[in-house]
């Protein structure tokens, strides 16, 4: 990594020097004296739209810019220190500024990390590159030591971890380096400290979004007119004003933000693309393929041809990692050869999809109901789908139907109550419903009821429990009184009262839904007792998201309170 990223400042030389269409603005602002330059820098200010070069970035979240009107004050410097006669006698310490030679023969202002008997680690300070392990140092002239570091370090706004974890295990960093590299890109500054807060941006797109291309389509960032996907955007153009869609399969699945469906038309074209590859006899081998190409490609695992956009090439091997356009998945390829115009152009047979959720939901809920979403997908393979396109985007976002059931109604948290609680992997629960609420009203509201002098055993009944009406069904009477058994709630003991109460009309009939349902928890690890602390008495409101039924054993569930797990709060603290 020190490599790449020190092997970056050498190319803004070679690469990024070509976008410099103009002299430096700010050049006869340098000052002289004892024939050294000393450049004048300005830092950012909320509200500034600067031209930059992204000089590092480690991750979507933090980069370093450079503005391009520094671009010749870097060199400047390097110059001058390249000419620049040490007078260092001793080593230097931690937090000193020093020159340092990079791996490339190039002197840069560095700040030393740590000391080590390899060489100084170092962070050079225009650059933002840190860690990075020299051999060859100076002092650095007095009068360079104030200029400000031209590298500024900036948090991108809005980076999903999704996008950020997925790009880091595809491995696609150094696609997006020679991204920034190869291309001007503004920043606009939303903020006035360091790290700024930024936007970045080139010809006038969301350099997030050219990323998330890249990530989930397999664009690689600079190509505005892949012709695939020109072709997807009139496949759905066309899918669009029809109100339902059959989906044939759902497939790679990652998230509920992030899958894969084919559609009957998709399907069909996907059939066609398939036949075109395996009627094909005679293809043209492409030698030198460019980055964003549309090929056909051996895959390295299972030697078969498919349709590819290539992402790079190896320099040590004949081996280029591409993008698989109708798998959606990146493959190593080895042969690669060019497509008939028909495979160059048909649209791709999966499409990129988002349910549509139209709730706000904290991080630790979603995460559940990723879970959760990913395992109706994959118990439903054989049931009927139906997808209704809510928004044409990258994802396409979408209501999504298995089996006649809004998918986001069956993932969705609903908010329940523990009403038997003697285990945390057997208890039920029972769903604070439209019922459950009209019931739970009427007792509340209701000041007088008529009192019931014979009452029918086995009958439901309102009794006052703790100067609260609740609904009770009639077991019979003894010694003690009338023997009742609360029907809206759960409660272990034995219950009798004196009086019973006529059942307003209005809630004879409703009914309140239980569920049997379990945590999933080992029971060395996680406490019964606090468990049942936390259910207090089913008084607790939880939220809770379903995250695997198979219709034969209890159901296992995520519970929630205030939007935090409680397998949080009942873990076994260690002896």
């Amino acid at each position: 990594m020190i490599e790449k990223l020190t092997s970056d400042m050498s190319e803004v030389a070679t690469q990024f020097s070509t976008l410099l269409s103009f002299k430096n603005s700010q050049s006869e602002e340098l000052n002289s004296k004892n024939n050294i330059h000393i450049p004048i820098v300005k830092k950012p200010i909320r509200g500034d739209v600067w031209n930059v070069y992204v000089s590092n970035i480690n991750s979507l979240e933090h980069v370093h810019v450079q503005n391009i009107e520094n671009y010749e004050y870097t060199q400047s410097i390097s110059k001058e220190l390249d000419k620049h006669d040490s007078t260092l006698t001793k080593l230097p310490k931690v937090g000193d500024l020093i020159a340092a030679h990079d791996l490339y023969g190039v002197w840069y202002r560095a700040t030393v990390e740590r000391i080590t008997e390899l060489g100084l680690y170092v962070t050079f300070i225009d650059f933002g590159i840190s860690q990075a392990l020299v051999t060859e140092f100076k002092d650095l002239p007095k009068e360079l030591n104030s200029v400000t570091p031209m590298a500024f370090r900036c948090c991108l706004r809005n980076v999903s971890k999704e996008n950020e974890k997925q790009l880091s295990v595809l491995d696609l960093y150094d696609a997006i380096r020679k991204f920034f590299n190869c291309y001007q890109i503004t920043t606009t500054f939303l903020s006035n400290n360091e790290p700024y807060l930024v936007t970045l941006s080139h010809n006038e797109n969301d350099v997030l979004d050219i990323v998330y291309n890249l990530v989930w389509n397999g664009i690689v960032p600079g190509i505005s007119d892949d012709p695939i996907n020109c072709a997807k955007i009139k496949m759905l153009n066309k899918i669009f004003p029809n109100s339902r869609t059959t989906v044939v399969n759902i497939g790679p699945v990652l998230s509920m933000n992030h899958f894969y469906v084919e559609t009957e038309l998709s399907y069909q074209i996907g059939k066609c693309i398939r036949t075109e590859i395996e009627n094909q006899t005679k293809w043209i081998p492409v030698l030198h393929p460019k980055e964003g190409q549309i090929v056909i490609a051996k895959n390295t695992n299972d030697l078969k041809l498919y349709r590819a956009r290539v992402i790079m090439k190896y320099n040590d091997c004949e081996k280029y990692k591409c993008f698989l356009i109708d798998c959606m998945t990146f493959e190593y390829c080895s042969e690669i050869f060019k497509p008939s115009d028909y495979l160059r152009k048909a649209p791709p047979v999966k499409i990129h999809c988002s349910l549509d959720i139209s709730k706000n939901y904290c991080n630790n809920i979603l995460e559940s109901m990723n879970l959760a979403f990913i395992n109706e997908i994959a118990k439903c393979i054989d049931e009927s789908k139906v997808m209704h396109v809510k928004k044409i985007d990258n994802p396409c976002v979408i209501d999504l139907e298995i089996g006649n059931l809004n998918l986001f109604q069956v993932i969705e948290p609903c908010e329940v109550s523990v009403i038997n609680y003697s285990s945390m992997n057997y208890f039920s629960v029972r769903l604070n419903s439209f019922e459950a609420k009209q019931i739970s009203y009427v007792l509340n509201t209701t000041k007088i009821l008529p009192t019931v002098s014979n009452p029918e055993v086995f009958k439901l009944y309102v009794a006052k429990i703790r100067s609260q009406y609740k609904r009770v069904k009639y077991l019979g009477e003894n010694e003690l009184g009338l023997r009742v058994k609360l029907v809206d709630e759960f409660v272990c003991q034995k219950i009798f009262v004196d009086e019973l109460y006529e059942l307003p009309k209005s809630i004879i009939n409703m009914k309140t839904t239980d569920l049997s349902c379990s945590l999933g928890l080992n029971k060395l690890s996680y406490s019964n007792k606090l468990f049942v602390d936390i259910c207090k008495n089913g008084k607790t409101k939880f939220k809770m998201v379903v995250i695997n039924d198979d219709g034969m054993n209890a159901i296992i569930v995520k519970l929630f309170l205030d939007c935090n797990d409680i397998t949080s709060m009942i873990c076994n603290q260690p002896s």
